[in-house]
């Protein structure tokens, strides 16, 4: 049974939380506080993590930093009423997958669960420095280098490629990238997906016939090249 961690300190908010996600099969723990949350969380066997980020005893943003000191790959999603860009930039540089803003509908919540679900049954991990062709990548330190030269990336681009490095040979549709790079920003489109990728491959050289990320026409994009080993 998929095992999921709540941590909200809104009672009414969380009981319906839980209840929904209770009446959809899942194993739900819940947190009332951030240290409660992170207690639980320390002990690992989540399949998705889900935080409030203003909480008592320690904020969410706090807890998704100790979380991925000691698990990188569990999903997380961070419930929040704030909605700026620089607090969602802050939230995915930290590690969160799904930004989710306060109020939102459940439809959209148990669909963003069920998408993080199914992404990270799919996704490959990833080490922290890749090789292809004549690219290296070191994603602690967000560094690509083509030869020996360094190649300056705009933090989208750089989450945008990283993403799909993640599931290699594996088209990708846009809308689920839309929420892994820009967490539903409302001013981002599938157009704006389009113009990173053109600009992701002018910089890695990898022009028509595309070797590294190849179009699939009506679903998105898919990362073809091999990476060494």
């Amino acid at each position: 049974m998929v095992k999921i961690l709540l941590a909200e300190d809104e009672q009414d908010l969380r009981f319906s939380l839980v209840h929904n996600l209770e009446f959809e099969g899942y194993d739900i723990a819940e947190a009332c506080d951030g240290l409660d949350g992170w207690r639980q969380a320390e002990a690992g066997g989540f399949d998705l993590v889900i935080l409030d980020i203003m909480m008592p005893g320690m904020d969410g943003l706090s807890l998704l930093k100790k979380i991925r000191t000691v698990d990188r790959n569990v999903p997380i999603m961070m419930l929040t009423a704030k909605s700026t860009e620089m607090d969602k930039v802050i939230g995915f540089e930290m590690g969160a997958d799904d930004y989710l803003t306060k109020p939102f509908g459940l439809g959209e919540f148990l669909a963003r669960v069920k998408a993080l679900l199914r992404r990270n049954r799919s996704e490959k991990p990833i080490c922290s420095k890749v090789r292809f062709l004549d690219i290296a990548i070191d994603f602690d330190n967000y560094n690509i280098t083509k030869g020996n030269q360094n190649i300056h990336f705009s933090q989208k681009e750089f989450l945008l490629l990283k993403y799909l490095i993640q599931r290699p040979k594996q088209a990708t549709d846009k809308g689920e990238i839309l929420g892994a790079v820009w967490g539903y920003r409302s001013d981002a489109t599938t157009r704006t997906i389009d113009t990173h990728i053109a600009r992701i491959r002018r910089k890695l050289g990898d022009q028509s016939p595309n070797r590294i990320i190849q179009t699939v026409p009506t679903v998105g994009y898919k990362f073809i090249a091999d990476l060494e080993d």
